[in-house]
């Protein structure tokens, strides 16, 4: 099935570019129409098919042609660039996108690197349309004919068309265009120098015949089989220099080599000059050894945006004094990592210090399971770190054996420039929420100036996060690892968790466990945001007691904390099916208080049935106090009876809040208000209600006088 779908996508390509190539249009360039159609073959061959349908295909053969007028004249070595919205005056069609044409020679990191470019604007890249057209030109750089691959005479150039997200800012296109083009410089200095940077990690390696005196000869093997394995394809060179070491006084100081410079810092501008050490890197250059691993301060504009590798190798004399250094800049291949760190030079040698620092067998259980860390642990850390860095840190989490809870790691760079942090977090608690908010709060901790993280979710119980830091120079904000484990540990902790803790506080530990194994999780994410976990704790046990009675509804007049006087809240719990509106709001506002809103909340049982709470916010007579222990019971006693038709539902109901009577005895002042109507006196019962509302310091004596007479329990 999925062979015969590939070929209808297939025939369904061809016919598309069949027709385009058939398209009735005609080149300013190419005046013989057999060089017309080869140019559009090889234009549209591996264009996705789905670019192509829905389109016409004169528009695209147009298209196509007028990428190659653009590109008509051009010489080796020139990077042609224009950025433009079609019109149907201009161009003969209008579009959604805007649209990025280059021609360029053929090399390496174009597209990736120009549509990072793109991508740093904020702009989204909708298509890409990238041939590699063979062609012949003439001494003053003008295209002659399109050529087979191989042809004598012929050069292969790259022309790239991007479809990107609609701007129509000419202060932003211009930024763009500015920004792509020195993108295209870079790639053509870190293309055009890159054997030559190959060749000068090779004769650096050699150097190392020099070095500290007394040094591990081990070490020295090892960081020269570094070199050869990073210049053996896993590591992409864009830039290379050599500097000096001098001193004044107590200052000392880093000069860069005049005219060493290859790639992207062949450019005397950019990293050149003179730099006055700092106690950090005074420190390094009296480290014995070698290399310096790190990543720069500065994101790669070629091939993919992420802060370079940098990789500094110290110059000795024959002293064994520091003179220099020769510093590498690029980024690691995907060949390395995904190599075993075990198989890489200097690493193997860090992790076998590890492993003896750990003391543990490594065929052994904890053997594997800290071999399985150090397997995935992030690929830089291991380059970057110590060995009592990557000791400290690979032990501390082999010894969190997988259990639920927050770990924070922690190694500062040899600069002094970022902060690399490891956060482990339980599998089940992470979030792009939870992640968010930890980068914002170290980035608060260390004053620092941007964030980037990576994460790994895995078979683990736990997930980790890899956060880098980045400060300002000269920044040394004072820290607290445990502090900052804690505050993290209060931005991952759930409202599921605060409310077990509270429901072992409230009811005890067996009891409390129970509560939140059958409730804990059934609450949706708007209870808990309105909620306190604390407040929960008595709407659970009204819902357990109301499935241990089987009773289909309860209620509940409660005062928030902090809340304004006269205001109340009055909770209805209902199995099934919520209290409608039309039916609460009445009997409710006849009791004499008003109703500003109401949040419901639907919980599921693990029975699937439905558990309802209406949270009725209440106020009485605006800012007048309510003696809420007087009124609480008579309150809820009377709106279930009246829901439940016991009690009728009318303004002498208001003498439950006002006139301190509960509903059976605003039943006996309706009996006599009804009496009075059939007697024939002319008050209607509306008038009565008020005049009794208005005088309810009295009512209570009336109801008293009838008790006095009537109740039998009265002696």
């Amino acid at each position: 099935m999925a062979s015969n779908d590939q070929r209808r996508v297939g025939d369904m390509k061809q016919s598309i570019v069949d027709g385009i190539v058939a398209a009735r249009v005609q080149s300013k360039t190419l005046s013989n129409p057999s060089q017309t159609r080869q140019y559009l073959q090889q234009y549209v061959k591996n264009v996705p098919v789905e670019d192509l349908q829905g389109r016409s295909e004169a528009i695209m053969a147009r298209v196509a042609l007028e990428h190659l007028e653009f590109g008509a004249v051009r010489r080796r070595g020139q990077a042609l660039l224009r950025i433009f919205n079609p019109t149907e005056k201009e161009h003969g069609y209008v579009s959604a996108f805007t649209f990025v044409e280059m021609v360029n020679d053929d090399m390496a990191f174009l597209v990736d690197s120009v549509s990072a470019a793109i991508n740093r604007h904020n702009l989204a890249v909708h298509i890409t349309v990238h041939p590699i057209i063979s062609v012949t030109r003439n001494s003053k750089g003008r295209l002659t004919s399109i050529a087979k691959p191989g042809d004598k005479g012929a050069k292969s150039e790259s022309y790239i068309r991007f479809g990107i997200e609609r701007e129509t800012d000419p202060v932003q296109l211009n930024i763009l265009q500015h920004e792509i083009n020195k993108v295209l410089r870079d790639v053509r200095v870190a293309v055009r120098d890159w054997q030559k940077m190959r060749k000068r990690m090779l004769e650096t390696r050699d150097l190392l015949e020099n070095g500290p005196k007394n040094v591990d000869p081990l070490l020295r093997s090892e960081s020269k089989a570094l070199l050869t394995w990073l210049e053996d394809e896993h590591f992409t060179f864009l830039g290379y220099r050599e500097y000096k070491l001098s001193n004044k006084g107590k200052h000392v100081y880093l000069h860069s080599v005049a005219g060493s410079g290859l790639g992207v810092l062949s450019r005397d501008e950019r990293g050149s000059g003179s730099v006055e050490l700092t106690t950090e890197m005074k420190r390094l250059t009296r480290s014995r050894d070698w290399l310096i691993l790190t990543k720069a301060n500065s994101r790669s504009t070629v091939h993919r945006t992420a802060f370079l590798d940098y990789v500094g190798v110290k110059v000795y004399d024959k002293k064994g004094n520091a003179v220099g250094e020769r510093r590498f800049i690029g980024l690691l291949t995907s060949i390395a990592y995904n190599e075993s760190p075990k198989n890489i030079p200097l690493l193997r040698h860090k992790i076998q210090k590890v492993f003896e620092r750990a003391n543990v067998n490594e065929s052994g259980h904890r053997g594997k399971a800290l071999s399985h860390i150090i397997e995935t642990y992030p690929r830089e850390e291991l380059f970057q770190s110590t060995v009592q860095d990557l000791a400290r840190t690979t032990i501390g989490i082999l010894n969190l054996q997988d259990r639920q809870r927050v770990k924070f790691f922690l190694r500062r760079d040899a600069f002094r420039r970022f902060f690399s942090c490891l956060v482990f977090v339980p599998r089940e608690k992470y979030t792009t929420s939870i992640r968010r908010q930890t980068e914002a709060l170290l980035k608060a901790a260390f004053d620092g100036v941007s964030v980037d993280s990576a994460v790994q979710i895995s078979e683990s119980a736990l997930a980790r996060v890899h956060i880098i830091v980045r400060t300002a120079e000269g920044v040394r904000p004072r820290i607290s690892i445990q502090d900052i484990e804690n505050r993290i540990v209060n931005l991952v902790i759930t409202w599921s968790d605060r409310l077990q803790n509270a429901l072992l506080s409230e009811f005890g530990r067996e009891e409390g466990e129970r509560l939140f194994k059958s409730y804990g999780r059934i609450f949706p994410a708007g209870f808990q945001a309105d909620t306190l976990p604390s407040e929960a704790c008595s709407d659970i046990r009204r819902l357990d007691k109301m499935l241990t009675e089987n009773a289909q509804r309860t209620v509940d007049l409660y005062v928030p904390i902090n809340s304004e006087p006269g205001s109340l809240h009055f909770c209805v719990y209902s199995m099934g099916q919520p209290i409608s509106l039309s039916d609460a709001l009445p009997i409710m506002e006849n009791m004499g208080v008003s109703v500003y809103s109401e949040r419901p909340y639907e919980a599921k049982l693990e029975s699937g049935q439905s558990f309802w709470i209406q949270d009725f916010e209440l106020v009485v007579d605006a800012g007048k106090s309510v003696d809420f222990e007087a009124v609480d019971a008579r309150f809820e006693e009377c709106f279930l009876a009246v829901l439940g038709g016991e009690a009728e539902n009318d303004g002498l109901n208001r003498l439950v809040f006002n006139g301190g009577l509960d509903w059976r005895q605003t039943s006996l002042l309706r009996c006599y208000a009804k009496h009075i109507q059939q007697l024939g006196l002319p008050f209607s019962q509306a008038y009565m209600e008020d005049v009794l509302v208005s005088h309810a310091s009295l009512v209570p004596l009336l109801v008293e006088q009838f008790e006095l007479q009537f109740d039998p329990a009265v002696s």
